[in-house]
């Protein structure tokens, strides 16, 4: 037989099918390329996890990958998502991101089958808050792994660190995710090749370990709020590759910047709402490649330096609210690439430098909450790329610019209060057609130009323009029908309301505030979309005019209402907050408005006519943070359905006539910081707690000029645990966050106010320091001791036993009291002498020990040197100085100063308040309201980046 030529022969092998061969052993030379086994294995894990009907992704129709993988398709390497080896045909980049993939996933999913696999992208799914699969750690050949935003929880495993391989590891997004065994110093030991690392969101509570500094290849780092604590290692700034370092969002992470070598590749440097601290160094010119600089919200103080201009590439710049002083570097006019620029809320001086006109790119111009003198710079019209200015809250002079038309893509506009003067050209700021919003508020105008009557401004939707010396409305707002928000506040509109107001096209008006003018009349109409009302501080006569139905915040109070309040009140189904406060409306309160406690939060009434019972609760639901109906002549017993509000933390019947017995049953209301019941008709014992940790979160507590009898409540002295621990902030102040629009997205602050007992004086207080701790048990009928436990309290600023009987001595416990500022004992039956130990209350500007029958020597040291005759009239005992009476012995020695770290605390207590200076609490009287409406629609433009509160304070 003729043997086949040898190149016959290879074409006939090569025409032998594909099954005599081992799938196993070669790959595939026809036109599926890939492996059998690996194509079954995914559309296993297809069938187990697409589920289009039940993902969001799938409700919206996006174009799903999986829908490319067809069963009759042989070649799973064309299928969307794959990458394939082109000479092993074995699948090495798996791409899923976005799939609608759902439900949790196991170590035996058919994915894990892929083991050639080099890069894996799972993020932004729903695997339904499972764990991370162990078998996550057999993919061995893996260099990239992305399972970010894809809802896991639970621990990282340590099969991770198998991964050797990897270049770049993204676990952000999932706050379910912690990082604790292994922790992140396991994890970079482990993983010496990563380039990328993204562990945004996951619960890290560690600190960064220095073992990141051996990460040579690192170029991006990114940590943005994983509970980052300690201190950050400075070398990792100098990896050598680092161009990405994200450390943001992470509250209890100090640090420092370090002084930065030339040639340094970092790009991107976020340290945003970070606990750094320390100056700017000048070496912060060497960055020559920085793109985007973020360190607002931090605590970093010094002059910027002027080398900030060598930094050319720059396109980003945020330092707002550090404690950043001195003038703004004219060396920032060389950032030309500079398209964002925010430096507000720092301490920053000087004039507005010339030089930022050279900034023709600039968009977002921020330079806000600052100390900057002078005039606005003309030339400041040139930059007309600028989309939104604000020069707002600085001490700026003279008039707005002339050409500040030129601005024509200009869309936000905030100059609020500065010291602008002269005229306002209204007609020449509203030619900018662009303008979204204008706030020109609390400046110091002289008069102002409208445009004329019928101009209208359609993308118009915020105007600001309170205390700026307007005599009446301007009546082009009568042709503004975009305009959701207007506030004319604290200015001198007088007389009714005129018709064309009321009944102007206003379709979308969301938030008035005509608030402190002189308005005698108002009716509301035609404003079906209105969520805030405030009319308070005027001279509204008559009725109490009826809101829309769609009220979130109604405030009328400070006017000359009367008559009854309408049980049309009780429609309004959405409100949140209601104040009627210190009208003449009389009557009683519509037992129906108890139907809205499941919306209502703030309830005030006080200082109006009203009598009758405080209505009962008609449901279990109840929303309510705040009521204050003192002043009034309320009667019957207190509601007990208050149990129910477990939100509340101030409530007030002072003033009234309530006959009723210690409300024990409120000792459950956790968050209760305020209770005041003084003058009312009070009476019986007090008692023991009937539980555990009762009124836990008092600080405020009124019961004076009631009936009480018996003993002092020292049980519940021993549960006010929040007089004993210093938790807030004292700049800190009892308020209420209330939303203005459906979203929530703008709110208001209410401001909590009351009226105490201090210094024996009567005092108002219009807003409330939340560190203020006071107890007022005076003016009832206790008798017996003072118990040693009030000297646990080492919080309480304002003690007020006066007008009791109470017996025995002083306790030498109350030294312990040593921020103690006002302690009135007065007109009880106490004996003994003043413990000399109460020296050492360096707080101490207010001391009362009246007509008691106390005996023996005043101090003469400290505090006590200041109080005059009248703290200790009315003891025939005592002796010394103020007193006529001279001691027969030498006074008694001072105890010695207390050692260490309160001896320190207390020395400077003394240089700070110096001796008779006053209550520091003093501080917080005599405020006036003050309005502040912010940056409501900055957040359309500034992103993720940057979101301001937006506010207005009521009072």
């Amino acid at each position: 037989m003729k043997r086949m030529p040898f190149d016959l022969l290879v074409v006939f092998l090569a025409m032998i099918p594909l099954h005599f061969a081992s799938s196993e052993t070669l790959p595939s030379t026809n036109s599926t390329k890939c492996h059998e086994q690996e194509r079954s294995a995914l559309l296993e894990f297809k069938q187990s996890f697409f589920h289009v009907k039940s993902s969001v992704c799938g409700r919206y129709g996006r174009r799903l990958k999986l829908e490319s993988w067809k069963l009759e398709d042989r070649d799973c390497c064309d299928w969307k998502g794959l990458d394939c080896d082109e000479g092993t045909g074995y699948v090495t980049g798996l791409d899923l991101s976005e799939s609608c993939l759902f439900g949790p996933i196991n170590s035996k999913a058919s994915l894990f089958r892929l083991a050639h696999l080099q890069s894996l992208n799972l993020a932004l799914n729903d695997f339904n808050y499972s764990q991370i699969p162990f078998a996550i750690g057999d993919l061995v050949e893996l260099m990239s792994l992305n399972l970010s935003s894809s809802s896991f929880e639970d621990q990282i495993p340590s099969q991770v660190l198998k991964l050797t391989n990897l270049t770049s590891l993204d676990l952000s997004g999932s706050n379910e995710l912690e990082l604790r065994n292994p922790g992140m110093e396991t994890l970079v030991q482990f993983l010496t090749k990563l380039e990328h690392l993204d562990l945004s969101s996951l619960n890290v509570s560690a600190p960064v370990p220095d073992a990141v500094t051996n990460l040579s290849s690192l170029t991006s780092l990114v940590l943005q709020g994983c509970n980052l604590q300690g201190t950050f290692p400075t070398t990792i700034f100098k990896l050598p590759r680092l161009q990405l370092l994200d450390l943001s969002c992470n509250l209890e992470l100090s640090g420092h910047l370090p002084e930065f070598d030339l040639g340094s590749p970092i790009k991107s440097l976020f340290l945003s709402e970070t606990n750094f601290s320390g100056s700017l160094p000048a070496s912060l010119g060497n960055l020559a490649f920085l793109n985007e600089f973020y360190i607002g919200h931090s605590n970093f103080t010094g002059n910027v330096p002027s080398s900030i201009g060598n930094l050319t590439q720059l396109t980003m710049l945020d330092f707002h609210h550090n404690k950043l002083s001195g003038e703004i570097p004219s060396s920032l006019g060389k950032l030309v690439q500079l398209s964002y620029l925010y430096l507000e809320m720092n301490l920053l001086s000087g004039e507005v430098p010339a030089s930022l006109t050279n900034l023709t790119n600039l968009t977002f111009l921020y330079l806000s909450d600052n100390q900057l003198t002078g005039q606005i710079p003309a030339e400041i019209t040139g930059l007309t790329r600028l989309t939104q200015l604000d020069l707002s809250f600085n001490r700026l002079t003279g008039p707005i610019p002339e050409n500040i038309s030129n601005l024509k893509s200009l869309q936000y506009l905030y100059l609020r209060s500065n010291k602008l003067n002269g005229t306002l050209r209204l007609d020449v700021v509203l030619k900018l057609q662009n303008l979204t919003l204008l706030q020109l508020s609390f400046n110091e105008f002289s008069s102002i130009i409208e445009p004329g009557m019928n101009a209208s401004f359609p993308n118009l939707s915020f105007l600001g323009l309170a205390s700026s010396n307007l005599s009446e409305l301007p009546i082009f707002l009568s042709y503004q029908s975009s305009l959701k928000e207007l506030d004319l506040s604290q200015n001198k509109i007088c007389g009714p309301t005129p018709l064309w107001f009321l009944t102007m096209s206003t379709s979308q008006l969301e938030f008035l505030n005509l608030s402190r003018n002189s308005i005698s009349s108002f009716t509301t109409l035609n404003w079906s979309t209105l969520l805030t009302l405030d009319l308070s501080y005027n001279n509204i006569q008559g009725l109490l005019p009826i809101p829309p139905m769609s009220i979130y915040s109604y405030l009328v109070s400070n006017n000359n209402l009367s008559g009854d309040i309408s049980p049309e009140m009780c429609k309004l189904s959405s409100i949140i907050l209601l104040d009627l406060s210190n009208n003449k409306l009389a009557g009683v309160i519509p037992p129906c408005l108890s139907n809205l406690s499941n919306t209502l939060a703030i309830l005030s009434f006080n200082g109006n006519d009203l009598y009758g019972s405080f209505p009962q609760l008609q449901n279990d639901v109840c929303q309510l943070e705040m009521i204050d109906v003192s002043g009034n002549q309320l009667q019957g017993s207190l509601p007990t359905g208050l149990a129910n509000c477990s939100t509340l933390q101030f409530l007030n019947f002072k003033n009234n006539q309530i006959v009723d017995t210690f409300p024990s049953w409120m000792g459950s209301l956790s968050y209760l910081k305020v209770l005041i019941l003084h003058s009312n008709r009070f009476h019986g014992a007090i008692g023991e707690p009937e539980a555990r940790d009762q009124f836990p979160n008092l600080r405020i507590v009124d019961l004076s000029m009631n009936n009480f009898s018996g003993s002092l409540p020292s049980g519940y002295f021993d549960m006010w645990t929040a007089m004993k621990v210093h938790t807030a902030d004292d700049a800190h102040y009892y308020e209420a966050y209330m939303p203005i629009n459906p979203f929530f997205l703008d709110y208001v602050i209410y401001d909590y106010s009351m009226t105490i007992i201090n210094k024996g004086i009567l005092l108002e207080y219009k807003r409330i320091l939340a560190y203020l701790n006071v107890i007022d048990l005076s003016s009832n009928n206790f008798i017996g001791e003072i118990p040693n436990s009030v000297g646990s309290l080492i919080e309480l600023r304002m003690f007020n036993l006066s007008n009791n009987a109470l017996t025995s001595s002083i306790p030498l416990s109350l030294a312990n009291l040593t921020v103690l500022e006002s302690l009135d004992l007065s007109s009880n039956k106490l004996s003994g002498m003043i413990p000399l130990a109460l020296a050492q209350l360096s707080f101490l500007a207010f001391f009362n020990v009246s007509d008691n029958h106390l005996s023996g020597p005043i101090p003469q040291v400290n505090q006590f040197t200041t109080f005059k005759i009248d703290s200790y009239g009315g003891n025939l005992g005592l002796c010394g100085v103020p007193l006529t009476k001279k001691c027969g012995n030498p006074v008694e020695t001072p105890p010695p100063p207390p050692s260490g770290a309160l001896a320190e605390k207390l020395n400077w207590k003394i240089v700070l308040m110096g001796f008779g200076s006053g209550l520091v609490i003093g501080a917080v009287m005599g405020l006036n309201m003050t309005s502040r409406i912010e940056r409501r629609f900055m957040r359309f433009y500034r992103g993720w980046q940057r979101r301001r509160m937006h506010q207005i304070r009521f009072v």
